[in-house]
């Protein structure tokens, strides 16, 4: 059975409620907006996962890639998950550091299990308005 992405969000803060031990998620987004490039965005960025189908003990990264170089700006270490409920979530927020960001155009974080890539998801990143086409 294999592992089913069932959320994979971006968010400006992301963190666990000890009462209730659920996620708050605030500002979610797709897009960041720099003033100049090459650039590094200015702090550092959520990114919520819920996975199901997980049984045994699997690595999870996940990787900023250029989507125009294919090239990988930023790994995560890897994480270890253990589930051994198909039908109960793993969910967990990873914070990841200030981004690089060559260039506008799209990037990619994609997630991957012992290698193999899961689920991505994109983000638009765009310069002064003056510049956008």
């Amino acid at each position: 059975m294999d592992i089913k992405v069932q959320a994979l969000l971006l968010a400006d803060h992301i963190y666990r409620d000890h009462g209730t031990g659920k996620f708050v998620i605030a500002g979610t987004f797709h897009q960041l907006n720099v003033a100049a490039f090459p650039a590094t965005f200015g702090r550092s960025v959520g990114v919520f996962v819920s996975l199901s189908n997980v049984i045994g003990k699997k690595s999870i990264t996940l990787h900023f890639v250029d989507a125009t170089t294919h090239e990988v700006l930023l790994d995560t270490r890897a994480l270890e998950i253990f589930g051994n409920d198909p039908h109960l979530p793993i969910e967990f927020a990873v914070e990841v550091p200030p981004l690089p960001l060559p260039h506008a155009g799209m990037y990619w974080f994609q997630l991957k299990t012992n290698g193999i890539m899961i689920g991505s998801i994109q983000v638009f990143v765009y310069g002064p308005p003056e510049n956008r086409k």
